[in-house]
């Protein structure tokens, strides 16, 4: 078999085919890292991964990181499981966000593994947040180069309320992040947008949240635009991955009467770098 490339969109996304993940070669990981940093989301498809083979996937992208409030497999407890039964209307993901970005040193890539899918519907979309930069006015640009945001997991929001018997660590408390708003990506220098919406980026650092939010509904907005997007139709066996450090995601909710079950891991990143720090730096 040969690996094929087969591109989602005309902006992001790739379908790689021709390739065993249980079985993969250096050359062949080298080609799928290269994919990945040109089209920032891959998915491949007929996979018949174990959690084991799942985790020794992962961790040659790097070190595994640890979901500060969700629990792990009690068995592999570097994976976490993700259930919606059926009729169930607790929403997992269900908005555009991109992983730990409350965290300082948020995840740089996440992994999904479809178990049990409906047979229509559970889509996951993706927006690319280096588009979205690339699209700003030069005027935009240059004040956006310039904020930083405020991000905190809040589990008093009517969200994280009603996820709240799939968030076992409640207790733990939750620590504020800053980031760039404008991040550059370590691997490829391109900067990108870098923002989640309320309740997660509450506002810039040395604003209000009523300065602050209409700013980033518009960042938002720009960033979900249906050119920067693509989408995975997730069926049994297919495993997905993508970049944290240059996308937006969401889990689409259009599946009430089925089932849905993913084993989701991510990898650890670094902290971040915007482009004012790079500026400040020469």
């Amino acid at each position: 078999m040969t690996l094929k490339i087969t591109p989602l969109s005309g902006t992001i996304g790739a379908e790689i085919s021709g390739i065993d993940l249980r079985n993969l070669s250096n050359s062949e990981f080298d080609a799928v890292h290269r994919a990945f940093l040109d089209h920032a989301v891959l998915c491949f498809r007929d996979q018949d991964l174990t959690p084991d083979d799942q985790i020794a996937f992962a961790r040659r992208w790097g070190e595994i990181h640890d979901h500060p409030y969700l629990n792990g497999l009690p068995d592999h407890p570097e994976i976490i499981e993700i259930v919606k039964e059926a009729g169930e209307r607790n929403r997992f993901g269900a908005y555009w966000h991109t992983d730990q970005i409350f965290t300082p040193t948020p995840a740089m890539a996440t992994m999904l593994y479809a178990k049990e899918v409906p047979p229509v519907g559970g889509d996951t979309m993706f927006a690319s947040l280096t588009s979205a930069y690339d699209a700003l006015s030069d005027g935009m640009k240059a004040m956006a180069s310039r904020l930083r945001t405020f991000n905190l997991y809040d589990k008093q929001s009517p969200r994280s309320k009603r996820m709240a018997e799939k968030i076992p660590n409640r207790e733990t408390a939750a620590e504020p992040a800053t980031h760039p708003l404008v991040r550059i990506h370590p691997e490829t220098k391109k900067p990108a947008l870098y923002v989640n919406g309320m309740p997660t980026t509450t506002h810039f650092v040395g604003m209000t949240q009523d300065e602050s939010q209409p700013l980033i509904r518009h960042f938002l907005k720009h960033a979900t635009r249906p050119e920067f997007t693509c989408r995975i139709r997730w069926s049994p066996g297919t495993l997905g991955i993508w970049d944290n450090r240059c996308l937006l995601h969401m889990a689409l909710d259009d599946y009430p009467d089925y089932r849905r079950v993913m084993h989701r891991i991510t990898i650890k990143g670094d902290a971040t770098i915007g482009i004012h720090d790079l500026e400040a730096a020469e």
